[in-house]
């Protein structure tokens, strides 16, 4: 087991250092485009952490500019999958694992995150063939990855805003110049436009006469920057100076007397306090007008509001701030420091990052309370590192662990509860938590808090949920060390129990050795393995312990009652925990409590389906049972009931082989083709015998609530001879069947009403068990079986029964196919007869006439020639003209036989019917060529149903398809017609004639209102 914790201990530094790597590729995004950051992601996911697939939407919290990117195509599926997640919640809302992708190519497990809070920045998809996929390495890198990604996405974007707002204003500035430069007198008589142009590019201008210090120009778009109501008079330039900020009043005063003095240019940038609005930057560009003699006399110049730039580079300095606090963390992720050195990375981020100087770790307990592991500022107050808080109340803490997502709370004067108290008594104004999952599991939460009135900024949850994720891989690293030894100990115990189980042990054995090794493998604990009886008890088979347990003899009874953990999971049917014994109740959990019995566990032994026994572990000191302690139980269990079921399946094996041999019986007669009723006799003899049952009857389903009996045996196979025909109620078993076409049972007819009832009291039955009898896809009957002692029927005697229903089904098919296919043989020799009569009578009344003629015709013409008459050209003429007739009608009934066009295919023959009809029709038909059989009986389908579509359908519209797939030919004719098509008819009863002498099937689906649907299946090897 060293090995494979060595193993372990190699791939997490593996993936630490892949960690590093991701945190420093941000870096390399820098500058890049939108579109380039999410194509970045997705090729070191695929290249760095070698997955088979990834898919990237990156996109703004408000869901605009979404940029998505994929890798690889071996989830196919992923769209649909994607899209059936986002239709029940949207956006994505948390980490799901897929467990198996669900596409037929290959075996994935995939992987999707959510970027930002509940998916708002998108979601990144990763899928591979690993059977480990994903570590909880691969989810904290992909997550990391991610984040990263979105970071540098919305940099990205903010750049992009930056530079085309800046483009744009360098454009207005430019074109504004140019009006003013080209067209002076023209702007000045239209003084609107001019407003209007610096009302859409946010630019103002201004002139101020240096002899007077005065505004003499302020346009429209310049006052209203300040403040002022461009409606009124101009503001003078110290009322403009008054909503300067006050820390830039004197720069921007320097600037101006610097411009007028040397008669130089004026750029200076400066922010505006105009009441009861938010504070504004603004960027002066100004040059001195020089007047005849070269003083300056005026300085005109343009205001750009580049509040949204300074704000983009204020973002962007932020992100770069916060990345760089990350990879301080992720290095002291990746050399495993302690995590009250990890803590204080990260608090020292936060407090820089957000501006939030109460910083707080805690992990949560089982009991519902919250222990400190570490904490910075107020927070170090009133909850030092090692104290425990119960959770309740309105407090962020106690939401995370009610839901296990983030929470804030803006004002924490309306918090409650013994945390929420403490904390809104030291002055804290706004809380912030994110919570810790470590392998899946919420773990305990990281708590930011400030005591500004401004509450923390909106993503601040998902910016710390980076952090928290990196506190997480630390965390797992040292849960992962401290439970390796517990695992190696844990597995060799298993072994060694796997062992006896595979040489064959006695089960007294087993038991014993399983008690003796949970008990040691889970440490300061009595451990027994217990049987439940019919009779509500509970029976010792092994116990081992030095407390209560051990003292238990092999054999003593206890009651199942009350509270006590052997109750409470045979009463749910799972594993259970009873954390206090004192508050447990019945005889049972009494003696433990006496004995000093704290906590308990247990889990069920399932053999077969059902609960066969319980392995119950007991505590004996306050602390509680580790949480996994189920899950470690429930593995020897496990072993244990192959044990128990390997020592019944010993006992089945005779059982087994008689079923087997009657089953062989039964198929027998079916194979060599008794008649049914000799089938369905043998079949009540052989299941009275095997399942002990009193009777067995097999009956076939009438129209209404009718059955016929087709066979029975029993005791009172008087009472139900073949062929009596009782009614069934609702209630009895073969009206179960009937209306649920599955196998039912009724242990109990004592509680049931009704005629069929009676009859089945007076004749002593008290259980029943039926099954369906399903012939060709459809419900034809049901076998019932009887019994009249106390017992219930074992609890698998519905598939013993349905084994042998599944050759009655063989049977009655065989049976019917063989009646279909004489009554299909006499039709085909039935229809072949009148063929031929209606050739012979064809010929003899048109051809073989005009032959007769034509020789008549001839003799006279040779009498007439021999005789030198003029008449003989005449006759022979006449004997021509007969001839040609003759010939004519001979080729009109050959065409009836079988159509000359099919010469050049069955596209060719279908297309000659379509074009004979007065019906729009699709075809559909490949040019290929087929045997010539059965291109002949496809023509004959189509023809045969395109001519019931004109008489009988009453169509808008046809269509004929056709194609050849796994050596099958599908020909399809369907019309929108009334449908409401009669399978018996004659002509559809000679399409499936023919189609089936050639070994193909014929489907008709003709719904009323909706069409008629005809469609044959023909095999094209068999010729």
């Amino acid at each position: 087991m060293q090995v494979d914790t060595d193993a372990d201990v190699l791939r997490l530094r593996e993936g630490l250092r892949d960690l590093v790597a991701l945190s420093a590729i941000p870096a390399v995004w820098i500058g890049s485009a939108p579109p380039a950051v999410a194509a970045g992601l997705a090729d070191a996911l695929v290249g760095l952490l070698r997955l088979d697939f990834a898919f990237v939407r990156l996109s703004d919290p408000g869901g605009d500019g979404a940029v998505e990117v994929t890798r690889g195509s071996a989830w196919t599926s992923f769209p649909e999958w994607l899209a059936g997640r986002l239709a029940t919640s949207a956006p994505f809302p948390c980490k799901e694992l897929v467990p198996d992708i669900g596409d037929d190519s290959q075996r994935l497990r995939g992987l999707a995150v959510p970027v930002g809070v509940n998916g708002e920045g998108g979601v990144v998809a990763a899928a591979s063939e690993r059977t480990d996929f994903p570590t909880q390495m691969d989810e904290v890198l992909i997550s990391l990855a991610a984040n990263h990604a979105t970071t540098a996405f919305q940099s990205a974007r903010l750049i992009h805003e930056r530079t085309s707002a800046e483009e744009d204003l360098r454009h207005a500035r430019d074109q504004l110049e140019v009006k003013v430069g080209e067209r002076t007198a023209e702007l000045r008589r239209s003084e609107a436009y001019l407003a209007e142009a610096q009302r859409l590019t946010h630019t103002g201008s201004f002139a101020i006469d240096v002899s007077t210090r005065q505004v003499t120009h302020s346009s429209d778009e310049h006052s209203r920057l300040y403040g002022f109501d461009s409606a009124h008079e101009t503001p003078s330039l110290r009322e403009f100076v008054q909503r300067i900020h006050p820390e830039d009043r004197a720069m921007c005063a320097a600037a101006l007397e610097t411009g007028i003095r040397e008669a130089t240019n004026i750029d200076v940038e400066y922010r505006v306090a105009v009441p009861r609005r938010p504070l504004r930057h603004h960027r002066a560009i100004a040059h001195p007008v020089v007047d005849a003699s070269g003083e300056v006399a005026e300085v005109v110049g343009t205001i750009v509001d580049v509040t949204d730039r300074r704000r983009a580079e204020t973002e962007l300095a932020r992100l770069a701030g916060e990345q760089a606090a990350l990879r301080r963390v992720a290095t002291l992720v990746a050399r495993e420091a302690s995590q009250a050195e990890i803590f204080a990375a990260i608090a020292d981020g936060i407090g820089q990052l957000f501006g939030a100087e109460d910083v707080g770790m805690l992990r949560y307990e089982g009991d519902r309370s919250q222990v400190v592991l570490a904490s910075s500022g107020r927070f170090q107050d009133i909850f030092p590192t090692g104290s425990r808080q119960p959770l309740g109340g309105e407090d962020a803490a106690s939401r995370v662990f009610g839901t296990g997502r983030p929470a804030r709370i803006d004002d924490y004067g309306t918090a409650s509860g013994p945390i929420g108290e403490s904390v809104g008594s030291t002055g804290i104004r706004s809380v912030v938590a994110t919570p810790i999952v470590v392998e899946g599991r919420l773990w305990g939460a990281m708590i930011a808090g400030t005591t500004q009135d401004a509450p923390l900024p909106p993503e601040t949850e998902s910016r710390l949920g980076q952090f928290t994720e990196l506190m997480a891989t630390a965390v797992a690293n040292t849960e992962s060390h401290a439970t390796a030894d517990r695992l190696a100990e844990e597995q060799a115990a298993l072994r060694r129990v796997a062992t006896l189980v595979a040489k064959e042990a006695a089960p007294a054995d087993v038991f014993m050795k399983v008690a003796e090794e949970v008990a040691n493998a889970i440490g300061d604990v009595d451990c027994a393995l217990c049987r439940v009886d019919a009779d509500g008890t509970i029976m010792t088979l092994a116990a081992w312990g030095t407390g209560m347990l051990a003292t238990i003899r092999a054999g003593e009874r206890f009651p199942v009652d009350g509270d006590s953990v052997a109750a409470c999971v045979l009463r749910e049917g799972r594993p259970c925990r009873i954390e206090d014994y004192s508050a447990a109740t019945g005889r049972t959990a009494e003696r433990g409590r006496g004995h000093g019995i704290r906590s308990a566990a247990g889990c069920p032994i399932v053999v077969g389906g059902r609960i066969w026994g319980v392995v119950a572990v007991a505590n004996y000191d306050d602390k509680p049972l580790s949480p996994e302690i189920e899950t470690r139980v429930s593995q020897f269990t496990d072993l244990v009931a192959t044990a128990i079921a390997n020592a019944q399946a010993r006992a089945e094996v005779e059982r087994l082989a008689d079923e087997q041999a009657a089953l062989r019986r039964v198929a027998t007669l079916v194979a060599e083709g008794v008649p049914p009723t000799a089938v369905l006799d043998a079949v009540a003899a052989e299941m009275e015998w095997l399942l002990e049952a009193d009777g067995v009857t097999l009956s076939r389903y009438e129209p209404g609530d009718e059955v016929t009996v087709v066979a029975h045996r029993g005791s009172d196979a008087l009472r139900l001879p073949p062929g009596t025909r009782p009614r069934r109620e609702d209630e009895s078993v073969s009206a179960i069947v009937r209306r649920t076409k599955r196998a039912a049972r009724m242990d109990d007819y004592e509680r049931t009403h009704g005629a069929s009832a009676e009859l089945v009291r007076s004749s002593g039955v008290r259980a029943a068990v039926g099954a369906p009898i399903v012939v060709d896809g459809g419900l034809w009957g049901a076998v019932v079986a009887t019994w009249s002692g106390k017992e219930p029927p074992p609890a698998d005697t519905e598939q013993r029964m349905a084994r042998f229903a599944q050759l009655l089904d063989t049977a009655i098919a065989n049976a019917d196919s063989r009646d279909q296919l004489t009554a299909s043989r006499t039709r085909l020799m039935t229809a072949g007869d009148e063929a031929r009569r209606r050739v012979v009578r064809d010929l003899h009344d048109g051809a073989q006439q005009r032959l007769v003629h034509t020789i008549v015709t001839l003799k006279l013409a040779q009498r007439a020639l021999q005789r030198n008459e003029r008449e003989a050209e005449s006759l022979v003429g006449e004997a021509l003209e007969h001839a040609l007739q003759g010939n004519e009608e001979l080729r009109e009934l050959a065409h009836g036989i079988l159509p000359a066009v099919l010469a050049r295919g069955l596209r060719a023959a279908v297309d000659a019917v379509v074009m004979r009809l007065d019906l729009p029709v699709r075809v559909d038909v490949p040019p290929e060529r087929f045997p010539a059989e059965i291109e002949a009986s496809a023509y004959f389908v189509v023809a045969e149903a395109l001519t019931n579509v004109v008489k009988h359908a009453q169509a808008g519209r046809a269509e004929v398809t056709a194609s050849a797939q796994n050596g099958m030919l599908h020909v399809a004719v369907q019309d929108d017609g009334i449908g409401g098509a009669d399978p018996n008819g004659h002509g559809l009863v000679g399409m499936a004639d023919r189609v089936t002498a050639l070994g193909g099937r014929l489907k008709i689906e003709s719904p009323a209102g909706s069409g008629t649907l005809v469609a044959a299946t023909l095999p094209l090897s068999g010729g």
